[in-house]
């Protein structure tokens, strides 16, 4: 079965072209932002510039610092990712979920938008102009949380009361706030 799998079966081709789709950011340990990214098309090389437009649809030029190809906790630095591949990019300051690099062409927008608006309760001591840039984190590697500042004010917007209570323990573990 294999052998003929092997004959038969269509190989996939790819464009020479590099592109690319985002489909998550996080942090390592240390901190490091993290751009998740499957290649689909072309090379990626270390050191390469990536020219892309981020969230506000300003065109933006950085180079990819250094790839990961992770295995659980554990990754390797590759010094090429080719087209297929999924690999974690260092250097990459303004991308988002979702968004297409290179030849890529530009997915569907969610649809799916947070239906409640809750005033983020801080602790007593914590200023909420210290909290918002932490939080600010937690928004940009969950695309359906939204943050808003408002009178000197936290106010998230989450799709109901489950999210909520993941926040919470997010805030908590992340920053050690109880919200």
């Amino acid at each position: 079965l294999l052998e003929v799998l092997d004959t038969y079966a269509p190989e996939k081709t790819y464009a020479e072209e590099f592109g690319a789709r985002i489909y998550k950011i996080s942090r390592d340990p240390q901190g490091n932002r993290l751009t998740w990214m499957k290649i689909t098309n072309g090379i990626l090389k270390v050191r390469s510039p990536l020219t892309y437009k981020n969230a506000k649809g300003e065109p933006i030029e950085e180079k990819a610092l250094q790839l990961r190809a992770y295995s659980g906790d554990k990754f390797t630095a590759p010094e090429i990712a080719e087209a297929g591949e999924l690999v974690a990019v260092t250097g990459l300051t303004q991308t988002y979920a979702g968004q297409s690099l290179g030849a890529e062409p530009e997915g569907k927008k969610s649809t799916l938008e947070p239906v409640m608006t809750y005033r983020v309760g801080l602790p007593a001591g914590a200023d909420p102009a210290v909290v918002l840039p932490k939080l600010r984190l937690l928004e940009e590697e969950e695309p359906q949380l939204r943050l808003l500042w408002e009178n000197g004010q936290i106010h998230v917007q989450i799709m109901g009361r489950v999210q909520l209570e993941i926040f919470q323990a997010l805030v908590k573990q992340r920053f050690g706030l109880d919200v």
